[in-house]
């Protein structure tokens, strides 16, 4: 065993919650962040051209995808959800030394493969944006699609670099994560959002009309870099724990060849699944407007799922990979299920938030600028039918991980074949029937079938996971969301009937009241079920609040002394 995993310790509950408020606190500032870079980009751009006057909303959105729809292709999955077990496990189960050999050999592999990448990438920008437009996109006085094609390539060429860059942070958060460190992984991307912010204020005092070279280049050169500030940040972090790099390039090692190995079906599952997204965004162009408002209706859907869910899967997932090396089937399982229970309680009611509040959210934080109200009413049906999925998503994400710890790609990559064909029909039917919410609907009928399939193939696996444990939690708390649902919904019409001029302040008032009283007939009815996770949620949340007002880790030094090991 590694030296220094004191496995006694970092098994304990209590360090699973702790690690979870800790991913929490960085996530939720970071998806904050996010969200006011999204709200600048919406008050300089608006979403359609109807109200902006300009086809950046659409063209900086597309081409900003196509990173990060490049990177997890080429090496995304791969350094996410092979490094982190195989890496675990020599530092589990051999020496550090050989650990942090294999460790720099995946780092110089993935740099010399996503630098090739980027190169090719930047070169063949023309052809990558014209199969994102395939079918065409809207088309309003001069605009075309050409003039959509030629202003998305020049962003592209700009973004490309950033593939590099999101490279070396997975790597980094891989290694931080490994070893239990995870404030710094959980608080880089704020760096970034700020970055992109200041980024934004400059692009909107600079002279001249939005759509100008200038401003372009602004843009262009500004979002690149917020993504390299995003991978430096995490470095002082890397030396604090003894990074060991070498420049090596060792493909004839064991785990070097473990990783190619099992690489292979995941590059299958993930281009499977990129054939979906750019199914997406070839219809989604179509309509003005299309491409950012599933967009942003994602950004609003991923504040629950990355604040909360992702935290519960970053915290159980290292957790996961060691019990799966060291054989410990039982608490495995029983952490498996935590996580699953933990991600029902938290996600649930959310989605009530988003299916009651969506258009009061919308039209309170981004109806201003060149966001106008036919703005508000197109991303609020696109939200509306994207939180269907939150639930299904938030678990599906958890199964997956949970083949990945066993180090299993082959059975994710087999589901996704049957997932994609059932994504791309629905996109296909219900964007015809629908337009873009139909796109949002469709993600969540995929989701819903990928989480039914994956939990059954695991059930088979491993054999008794408790399910019943797992329905009893997810009736107790559906019927306490039912209850938030209606005080929720109620409050808010109830404001918006006796305040009937619109102002920013109703819109407040509408948005906070309904939420608050929400959120606590929700808890109030979860204590009434006795649903038993709630007191560790609670725990949780009291302990993220703590880290909200003294930021920096809640740690004794004889943890700090574990974790830094």
């Amino acid at each position: 065993m590694a030296e220094g995993m004191d496995l006694s310790y970092k098994d304990k509950p209590e360090v699973f919650a702790r690690n979870a408020a800790v991913m929490a606190t960085g996530t939720a500032i970071s998806r904050i962040t996010g969200f006011l870079r999204y709200a600048a980009l919406a008050y300089v751009l608006g979403l359609t051209l109807q109200f902006g006057k300009t086809n950046l909303p659409s063209t900086y959105n597309l081409a900003n995808s196509m990173p990060n729809m490049v990177f997890d292709l080429v090496m995304g999955g791969i350094i996410a959800s092979l490094f982190i077990p195989v890496f675990v496990e020599y530092l589990s189960t051999r020496s550090r030394d050989e650990a942090w050999h294999i460790a720099s050999s995946v780092t110089n592999i993935s740099l010399i493969v996503l630098v090739a990448v980027t190169v090719i990438g930047i070169f063949i920008s023309p052809l990558i944006i014209r199969l994102m437009t395939i079918f065409g996109s809207y088309s309003a006085g001069d605009v075309t699609t050409e003039v959509i094609r030629d202003q998305a390539t020049f962003f592209l060429r700009f973004f490309m670099p950033q593939i590099i860059f999101y490279g070396l942070s997975a790597i980094f958060a891989g290694l931080l994560n490994s070893h239990r460190h995870f404030t710094a992984p959980a608080f880089a991307p704020i760096a970034n959002n700020v970055f992109v912010i200041l980024t934004v204020i400059l692009f909107a005092l600079l002279p001249g009309p939005r759509d100008n070279s200038l401003h372009l280049w602004v843009l262009g050169v500004g979002t690149t870099l917020g993504v390299a500030v995003q991978a430096l940040a995490q470095v002082p972090m890397l030396f604090r724990i003894g990074v060991r790099y070498t420049p090596v390039v060792d493909l004839k090692h064991p785990a070097i060849r473990k990783i190619g190995r099992l690489a292979v079906p995941l590059i299958a599952y993930i281009l499977l699944w990129q054939v979906g997204t750019w199914f997406i965004f070839a219809l989604a162009i179509q309509v003005d407007g299309g491409v950012p408002a599933y967009q942003y209706a994602q950004m609003f859907f991923q504040l629950p799922y990355g604040i909360f869910a992702v935290s519960i899967i970053t915290a159980i997932f290292p957790a996961m990979s060691e019990y799966a090396a060291l054989k410990k089937w039982p608490k495995f399982k029983e952490t498996m299920n935590l996580g699953i229970r933990s991600t029902i309680l938290i996600i649930v009611p959310a989605c009530v938030i988003y299916l009651t509040l969506n258009q009061t959210i919308i039209r309170f934080l981004l109806q201003h600028g060149f966001f106008h109200a036919g703005d508000t009413q197109l991303l609020a049906s696109v939200l509306f039918f994207m939180a269907l999925g939150l639930i299904p998503y938030s678990v599906d994400m958890l199964l997956t991980k949970t083949f990945y710890s066993l180090q299993d790609t082959r059975t994710p990559m087999i589901i996704n074949c049957f997932v994609v064909a059932i994504n791309m029909g629905a996109n296909y039917l219900f964007f015809h029937l629908m337009g873009v919410k139909g796109l949002a609907l469709a993600f969540a009928v995929a989701y819903f079938f990928s989480m039914l399939i994956d939990g059954t193939v695991l059930r088979f696996r491993l054999g008794r996971i408790e399910g019943r444990r797992i329905l009893t939690t997810a009736a107790k708390t559906i019927a306490a969301a039912a209850v938030m649902a209606s005080v929720t919904y109620g409050a808010r019409y109830g404001i918006e009937q006796i305040f009937i001029a619109e102002s920013i302040w109703r819109d407040l008032l509408a948005l906070l009241v309904p939420l608050l009283l929400g959120v606590f007939a929700f808890v109030a009815m979860a204590r009434l079920l006795r649903v038993e996770e709630l007191p560790g949620l609670m725990a949780t949340v009291l302990s993220y609040a703590r880290k909200l007002r003294h930021p920096g880790p809640i740690l004794t030094k004889k943890e700090n002394n574990v974790t830094e090991d």
